[in-house]
Formats: structure tokens, C-alpha cells, sequence
């Protein structure tokens, strides 16, 4: 193709490129053979996706429609795939410090006016979902075939769990930062849990978990913590395992010049990740000591970044361990004696 769709006239400023199938890149404008250039080394031009830095997961969410952001040597550029007159065009949009201090206000915003919303969407979609519940509980006792009894009380547990979910991210959205309360370590693992489900079912992971009984107590920011686990979970998800593990206990250990200190440790033990995934992984917590920094890309997602800045945020850590086919990481907090 050597023209231009019309469509693409207003983006001329980006640089712009047709994408084949195998991801291979034909440029039209200087600005995206400045892109390639500078993603390119010596002998190896960046004719393609992966060379800008694009992996396959990254790849899937371009043709999905999302954009995909890619840095090299301090500069930073905001990829978008578009579907116009029967081919693929990406457009590559450098970016500034500033321009991502207002993407990312402006993203802030928008969460900020879900949250203050929240309460009455949950409100009304629990309203609804009661309404299952109630049908099903009133029309039980006139089921007598197997498989109809089966169906129903599925759906009764979904309706639960959905209920359930819905009140577990309003919490989330709602609780102000900095407002620190007591709470169960098991309560957080469930409510982290309750979001990561559906991701795990999605990708055919086994999830074993076992509350604690006493559960672990302390006193923390509980939706951030909450969240930190999430997180925590989402990413060893995308990692692919074939079960994860989850354990909540108590432990002792010296911190500082020595002193003892308790501490609730919630275990995320993902088994069946990549060796080399779970070796790199392990690497970078341990050397990690600025979450932008260290863990910011790389093997890592932002989830995990995220993660590894609410625990030292809260006085806790990341522990990470790697080995046997495992990959082990150990979400700290300190815990009321």
C-alpha cells in the first residue's frame, strides 16, 4: 500500500506505519522511521512490533484496541493500532514528563468520579441481584430434577459472588487513603481474591486456599493493602500457573538494629511458572530499592511495582523466592501482638 487512508490525514504529526500480519512494520513518514530508529542497534534495524518493545501480550491489547506505551534510552512514545480501509496502521506519539503528569491526572479524575459513584451503582446492581437470590430461594422448593437443582443453586452462588464483588470494590473505591483500621489478614486475601476469581478461572488456574483460623490481625490502610495482594495475584495469573497457593500466618522476625517484630505474611506460592520468569523476578525484588526504579518494566508488570510501593508505603515488603518450579512471594505487614 502507498498512499495514506484519508482517515489517518489528522495524525500526520505521529509517526505512522503500515503493520503486516507477522507484525512487520513499512513506514510512511519520517516521524515513524525516527521512531524505528531510535529503537533500532547496530546491524539490527527495528523493522518490526517486537523490536519496538512490543511482546505478544502487548501486541494482543493493540489489536484489542488499547494503547501500548514503549521507551528506550529515556525517551517514551504512546502506541495505537487503527483498522482503516482493510489494513492495520500503527501510530507512534512521543511522549513528554508533562504529557503523562496530565494523562495520568486526567485518568485520576475519571476514577475519582467512578468512585464518588459507586455507591449508589452498587446500591441499584445489589438491588437486582437480591432479586435472583430471592427468585431462586422462593421457586427451590418446586425443583426435583437433578440437573435443575443443580443449575439453580449455580446460579444462587454466582449471584452471591457477584453481590459479593460489588460490595468489595466499592470499598475499595470509596475507602480514603490514610485511614487506617484493624482488620483479619484472611479478610483481605478474600477480598483480593474475590477480584483476581474470575482471572484465574479465565486462565484455567487452581487456586487453593485455606483461611487461617485465628486469622493474623493488624492495623492498616485495608483497601490499599487489599489492593497491594490484588495486584499481587493478577500478576502471578499472567504468569501462567497451574496453581497458586495462598497462605495467611504470623511470624517473628528482627528488624532494624535487631529488635524482634511481628508480622502477618500472606504467601502467594504460584507453581508451574516459567523458570527463567521466576529467577528474573526474584532478582529484581531483591535488588529493588526505588519501585520505579527497579521494578518499573522490565520481567515485571506495574501490578507488581504497585504492589512492592503500597507494602513499604504500609511498613511492610515483598519477599520473593524462586525454585523447585515455584515462585514464592511473601506480602509483609507488621501485625498487632
Amino acid at each position: 500500500m502507498t498512499s495514506l487512508p484519508a482517515a489517518l490525514s489528522a495524525a500526520l504529526q505521529e509517526g505512522i506505519a503500515a503493520v503486516a500480519a507477522s507484525g512487520a512494520l513499512t513506514a510512511h513518514n519520517e516521524a515513524m522511521r525516527a521512531v524505528q530508529a531510535a529503537f533500532s542497534r547496530p546491524g539490527a534495524h527495528a523493522a518490526d512490533l517486537r523490536a519496538l518493545g512490543v511482546d505478544p501480550a502487548d501486541e494482543a491489547r493493540l489489536r484489542a484496541g488499547e494503547p501500548v506505551d514503549v521507551s528506550v534510552r529515556a525517551r517514551h512514545w504512546r502506541l495505537r493500532l487503527v483498522a482503516a480501509d482493510g489494513a492495520d496502521w500503527l501510530l507512534a506519539a512521543e511522549t513528554t514528563d508533562a504529557w503523562r503528569a496530565g494523562a495520568s491526572r486526567v485518568e485520576l479524575a475519571r476514577l475519582r468520579a467512578l468512585a464518588k459513584a459507586s455507591g449508589t451503582i452498587v446500591h441499584d446492581f445489589n438491588n437486582m441481584l437480591n432479586s435472583v437470590i430471592g427468585l431462586g430461594a422462593m421457586v427451590r422448593p418446586f425443583v426435583i430434577d437433578s440437573t435443575d437443582v443443580q443449575i439453580l443453586e449455580e446460579l444462587t452462588k454466582g449471584t452471591q459472588h457477584g453481590s459479593q464483588l460489588m460490595r468489595v470494590i466499592a470499598r475499595m473505591l470509596t475507602r480514603p487513603t490514610g485511614d487506617r483500621s484493624r482488620a483479619a489478614l484472611t479478610a483481605l486475601v478474600d477480598a483480593a481474591l474475590t477480584m483476581a476469581n474470575k482471572a484465574f478461572l479465565q486462565r484455567g488456574v487452581k487456586v487453593e486456599w485455606a483461611p487461617a483460623t485465628p486469622s493474623p490481625l493488624l492495623r492498616t490502610e485495608v483497601a490499599e493493602a487489599s489492593q497491594s495482594l490484588w495486584h499481587g495475584m493478577i500478576a502471578l495469573c499472567e504468569m501462567k500457573p497451574s496453581t497458586l497457593r495462598i497462605f495467611a500466618d504470623a511470624d517473628t522476625f528482627a528488624i532494624g538494629d535487631g529488635r524482634p517484630r511481628r508480622w502477618a505474611r500472606a504467601r502467594l506460592v504460584a507453581a508451574g511458572v516459567d523458570p527463567a520468569v521466576a529467577a528474573e523476578t526474584a532478582r529484581l525484588f531483591a535488588g529493588a530499592t526505588g519501585w520505579l526504579k527497579a521494578i518499573g518494566g522490565g520481567a515485571l508488570t506495574d501490578g507488581l511495582a504497585a504492589s512492592l510501593f503500597v507494602q513499604r508505603r504500609l511498613g511492610g515488603d515483598i519477599v520473593a523466592t524462586a525454585g523447585d518450579g515455584e515462585l514464592k512471594l511473601d506480602f509483609l505487614l507488621p501485625a498487632l501482638a
